[in-house]
């Protein structure tokens, strides 16, 4: 990973290593990897700030995915710079365009702790969209970029190959990875979860042969085959247990309960108790139980 680029912690609801924004230096100015959520714009700014960097500074966006704590400080971004190109997966595009669906969906989940989480979700100009597909080849001044689609935790979702030192920046494709923990778990929310497509998906960055993989929950990870091993592993595993449990009495919230708790047991003894409350803290697997019971369902009925 090149030394002359930055990771901002956005320090999300307080917490540290819990988003990461990734800044690379090209010659064409700053591009961001994932700029995070809205109600994280002051750190970015001031992060960016203390490296002399000023949001007119920057050149381009590149979004693995739409989530908000991914993309939501988007709108706001290209409001203070208009001349940023934003880079997204087709899908992904419209709804940057017109957030409307998007956070009316969000607001019937989050109700009044919408803007503590997540901030304002701005518009973005369809002319500063840049539309992805998968498989372009990209330069960014002196940078080239392979981009690849992986969908499976999203249907919106790309990763970046920085050819010059062989980083993947891959978003939630390849799950999240706290530290100290350094446990690999997958992210399984509804709509989009697809196991068949994210199985593909690994193969396809096993395909980049990346030197090493840069997560956004949280950092680089230096031996990209043993993690994407042990994130089939666990996808594996919490599919087979998701199953299980949608044959159990009672409803699916107490199910997720059940799948909470399970997913916490299976990684207790690798962790302190002040570790286990963090990690709790910062991924409900209560929705990654919802996200997979819905898949489950959808392949059934199919």
């Amino acid at each position: 990973m090149s030394s002359r680029d930055l990771t901002i912690d956005l320090l999300h609801l307080g917490r540290p290593r819990s988003v990461a924004c990734r800044v690379l230096y090209t010659a064409a100015g700053p591009v961001l990897i994932d700029p995070g959520p809205g109600s994280t714009l002051a750190t970015l700014t001031a992060g960016l700030a203390a490296e002399g960097i000023a949001l007119t500074d920057l050149h381009a966006v590149f979004l693995t995915h739409i989530h908000f704590d991914h993309a939501g400080v988007t709108g706001s971004l290209v409001a203070a710079h208009p001349g940023l190109t934003v880079y997204v997966h087709e899908v992904g595009a419209r709804h940057l365009a017109d957030p409307s669906r998007l956070i009316a969906s969000a607001t019937r989940i989050y109700g009044d702790r919408m803007d503590a989480l997540w901030g304002p979700l701005l518009p973005v100009s369809v002319d500063r969209l840049y539309v992805l597909r998968g498989g372009e080849s990209l330069r960014i001044g002196d940078r080239p970029f392979a981009v690849r689609y992986t969908p499976g935790h999203a249907v919106h979702h790309v990763t970046y190959l920085d050819e010059t030192d062989g980083t993947a920046y891959v978003g939630d494709t390849a799950g999240i990875r706290l530290p100290p923990v350094y446990i690999v778990l997958p992210v399984t929310p509804p709509p989009d979860v697809d196991l068949l497509a994210w199985r593909a998906s690994l193969e396809t960055l096993e395909a980049l042969a990346p030197a090493q993989l840069f997560l956004t929950h949280y950092g680089p990870s230096e031996d990209p085959s043993a993690h994407l091993d042990a994130l089939r592993a666990r996808l594996d595993a919490w599919a087979e247990r998701a199953e299980a449990l949608l044959m159990d009495e009672g409803s699916d919230a107490e199910r997720a309960d059940r799948f909470h708790a399970w997913v916490l047991a299976s990684i207790a003894d690798r962790l302190t108790s002040e570790q286990r409350q963090a990690v709790a803290a910062f991924s409900d697997f209560r929705a990654s139980f919802h996200g997979l019971a819905r898949y489950l369902r959808t392949r059934s009925d199919g």
